[in-house]
């Protein structure tokens, strides 16, 4: 049996079905890579088409929420791109927190909770966990439940722990999770969470918290079409602090974008951006 392909027009009607439903609009989210989204819901959820995503999306407001869930493609990894976190130890995240009283940091993508994990631990680490307030957004209240219930998938530690090492961890991994690291889910640290604000988002990031010195939007840009990722980054620049920094995913940049020119690059590699003055 060949895999369920959903055609453009039937994609443009889900999209504009969700517009209209509940006011989200995926409209100028890349196209090829939403249809493949599409695709695994309809699937997942033993639709049998397109018109029958319409029609449950239509008919039961509570598997919206799963919707949003699934459409945003989860992180994989903690500590992903080790070089990064490096930098943000060793030199980031020190000279914001001597910069300000108590700094606001801002996981802006939509993260399942890898990122969110790696940022508290590296701040425990160098003892600025309580230092700075924390702010992660988020679609879907299952995403929420999920990355408060601080559960690990077990065949996500190898990729996890090798990350770790390769960032120079002060520590080990294991030591950062409350129950074993056996063949069933591992529980991370609550603590190291207990204080992150989470900030529920529509699809095009309208509700961002302001005065921001650090924002971590990685990997999500490269599914916006150029009109959203002119619009969400303009929108993301104007509540970074000048002198405040964004963080993009290494495939990114600010290159070609309304944004680009009210930044200096501090890490092209790693895509790392500092707000000008003024």
């Amino acid at each position: 049996m060949l895999p369920y392909e959903i055609g453009i027009v039937e994609t443009r009607n889900v999209i504009k079905t969700i517009l209209d439903t509940y006011g989200y609009d995926f409209g100028d989210y890349a196209l090829t890579s939403f249809k493949r989204r599409l695709e695994n819901i309809i699937i997942t959820n033993g639709l049998k088409d397109a018109e029958g995503l319409i029609a449950r999306l239509e008919n039961n407001k509570g598997f919206f929420d799963t919707f949003l869930k699934d459409v945003n493609p989860e992180t994989t990894e903690m500590f992903r791109d080790p070089p990064l976190w490096r930098d943000l130890r060793d030199d980031i995240l020190p000279e914001i927190v001597r910069s300000s009283g108590k700094p606001k940091i801002w996981i802006g993508a939509i993260d399942s909770g890898e990122e969110l994990y790696s940022l508290c631990i590296i701040l425990k680490e160098i003892d600025m966990l309580d230092k700075v307030s924390i702010f992660s957004s988020y679609l879907s209240e299952e995403t929420v439940k999920k990355i408060k219930s601080c559960k690990i998938d077990p065949r996500q530690h190898e990729a996890n722990d090798a990350n770790y090492q390769r960032c120079s961890g002060i520590k080990r991994y294991a030591d950062y999770f409350s129950s074993g690291m056996g063949n069933g889910a591992s529980t991370i640290n609550a603590e190291l969470i207990e204080n992150v604000t989470f900030v529920k988002q529509d699809a095009i990031f309208s509700n961002p918290p302001g005065s921001i010195r650090l924002a971590l939007f990685r990997n999500q840009t490269i599914y916006f079409n150029q009109i959203l990722q002119d619009q969400v980054l303009n929108r993301i620049q104007e509540v970074i602090l000048p002198g405040g920094y964004l963080v993009l995913g290494i495939k990114e940049s600010l290159e070609n974008t309304i944004a680009n020119n009210k930044f200096t690059v501090k890490n092209n590699a790693e895509k790392i951006y500092r707000k000008k003055a003024g």
